[in-house]
């Protein structure tokens, strides 16, 4: 699955690279408003997660007190409306959203088991700025980063929110006419997320649990947008 993704992504970018080939020319230096398109493949790191159950009921069999969550690989998109301030910096404020396959849950000590749910899903929305490493040519070198809100869904399609933080880097192609083609790599990273119900929650009479804790959402992507002056 993730071979014909990446596949994708790659004859996308090649297309872009040939027609912004036959398409760049000089255009001023000048600040403006964008809004940048993207998609890409993203490689969701697994998740090694702590469980709690309500200490008011008793188990016949002490239930396990962790499990590894084997995430899969899936496609991401993105929408962003951004400032370039012609002087090599960049402001955006992007949503991002992906879908995971999740492809196992193993108990600690135990065998891998089918998810409840198939997909784990994330939603993002990040403010990102970039600096660009201007030049002679049409290919814009470029480093950036971002910080945000991250709204994640698990495999029980419990939910959880959580600060996350991005770094960027990649380059930049010219196309002519106001378009740009941006082809990059994305590290994101949130803080731990914890699903289920709370401690607090664990009361005679409340919830069985488990609550699940104890990791953060982690991803690489590749990604390729297209951006528009106006």
């Amino acid at each position: 699955m993730s071979k014909g993704y990446l596949s994708a992504i790659a004859g996308m970018a090649a297309a872009i690279s040939t027609a912004g080939a036959a398409m760049a020319q000089d255009e001023p230096a000048v600040d403006g408003a964008y809004v940048r398109l993207g998609v890409g493949a993203t490689f969701v790191g697994d998740w090694e997660q702590d469980l709690a159950y309500n200490p008011t009921v008793a188990f016949a069999t002490p239930p396990a007190a962790g499990q590894t969550v084997d995430n899969g690989r899936a496609m991401t998109f993105a929408g962003a409306l951004g400032f370039d301030y012609a002087d090599g910096i960049r402001t955006e404020l992007e949503y991002r959203y992906a879908s995971t396959p999740v492809d196992s849950v193993t108990p600690a000590g135990g065998v891998p088991a089918a998810p409840a749910n198939e997909d784990a899903t994330a939603h993002f929305l990040m403010t990102n700025f970039f600096f660009d490493f201007a030049n002679s040519s049409a290919l814009t070198p470029f480093i950036g980063g971002g910080v945000g809100g991250a709204f994640v869904s698990n495999e029980m399609k419990e939910r959880d929110a959580a600060l996350a933080l991005q770094g960027r880097a990649g380059v930049s192609l010219a196309m002519g006419t106001g378009f740009t083609a941006d082809f990059e790599y994305i590290y994101l990273r949130t803080n731990e997320l914890d699903f289920g119900p709370s401690a607090d929650e664990f009361i005679l009479g409340g919830p069985v649990g488990p609550s699940v804790n104890g990791d953060r959402y982690q991803a690489s992507s590749v990604m390729v947008s297209l951006r528009r002056r106006f």
